[in-house]
């Protein structure tokens, strides 16, 4: 089936943002409020709404059917949780974006569908920058296979729905984030969101500081107010079956990301490695040469300034 491209920068559209109360999800929401979008739909478990429930996606698309969606929900976690339920995070996250793209082709086909994957669907080892060519090419790394392959699964559906029936559905996939409305749970948070609640709680209650692994491995970290406005321009913009990486274009390593949340916090007491833990992926840094020829003004802030604007929305601590 051929697909007609039809770009959708209009403000007065109908903008559905599913898991819009995640921080990606409430960032696409503010963010979109800001540039004028008034019609925005944020339908959540709150309000009876669950993306598991093929029923009730069903119900959704046949009452509202939005002009745009934001596919960003999804269950996440960082090294432990990814590792200890790999399960879970395979069966939730390939159900959940089953259920949006089957019941967008059935009940409201003009819906144009934005869908975030990860960047952890790319290979274990790559070339650095990893490049988006690099998808399927090479076995995943064991500590999140569940999840990556759920996400991975998920941008396949996008280009075969496209492919076969003509749905306006693209794919990006955004690097490590972190920003307001992160979740803190040491047990199941992203490496950011786990160093920033760390400091935090030591400040507070002069408990030890302890990091996994050697500290070694490169990350990006990428302000997710940033990446909710890639996410935008690419729905206003953006209409090809390949995905999109939103990363920086720059990386640290795990022990100058604590150096610099040191110097952020003014924290100089002694913080240990516990070298007993898994380092995850050495190095995993995306090439944004793509993204940046769709939008050429892409210019995410330093994560010095990021973190500072979490502290300050987050935690109420101005530094």
């Amino acid at each position: 089936m051929t697909h007609v491209s039809h770009l959708t920068s209009n403000v007065s559209h109908k903008t559905a943002v599913f898991g819009g109360t995640g921080m990606l999800g409430s960032s696409i929401t503010r963010r979109l409020k800001s540039k004028g979008y008034e019609n925005i739909l944020t339908p959540s478990r709150k309000d009876g709404f669950d993306l598991l429930k093929k029923e009730d996606v069903e119900k959704f698309f046949k009452e509202e059917t939005p002009d745009n969606v934001y596919m960003v929900a999804g269950l996440v976690g960082g090294i432990l949780a990814n590792n200890s339920r790999q399960a879970d995070f395979l069966y939730q996250n390939a159900l959940m974006i089953l259920n949006v793209i089957e019941a967008l082709k059935d009940l409201s086909p003009k819906t144009k569908l934005l869908y975030t994957g990860s960047t952890c669907i790319y290979p274990k080892e790559n070339p650095q920058p990893i490049n988006e060519n690099r998808f399927m090419h090479g076995p995943l790394e064991e500590t999140n296979k569940g999840y990556a392959v759920a996400k991975g699964m998920g941008i396949i559906a996008c280009q075969l729905y496209r492919q076969q029936y003509g749905i306006n559905a693209i794919a990006a996939m955004p690097t490590n984030l972190y920003g307001p409305n992160d979740n803190y749970d040491l047990t199941n948070s992203h490496f950011i969101a786990a160093v920033v609640q760390k400091f935090v709680n030591a400040q507070r209650d002069g408990t030890q500081l302890e990091f996994w692994g050697t500290g070694k491995p490169r990350r990006e970290a990428l302000y997710v107010d940033d990446c909710a406005d890639a996410c935008i321009f690419l729905m206003e913009n953006y209409d090809k079956p390949e995905i999109v990486n939103i990363g920086t274009g720059f990386d640290n390593s795990i022990k100058e990301y604590i150096e610099i949340a040191q110097k952020v916090f003014e924290f100089d007491k002694e913080i240990k490695w516990d070298t007993s833990k898994p380092d995850g992926m050495y190095e995993k840094r995306t090439d944004i040469t793509y993204l940046k020829s769709i939008m050429p003004d892409y210019a995410p802030r330093k994560f010095e300034d990021g973190l500072k604007d979490v502290l300050k929305i987050d935690f109420g601590v101005e530094v």
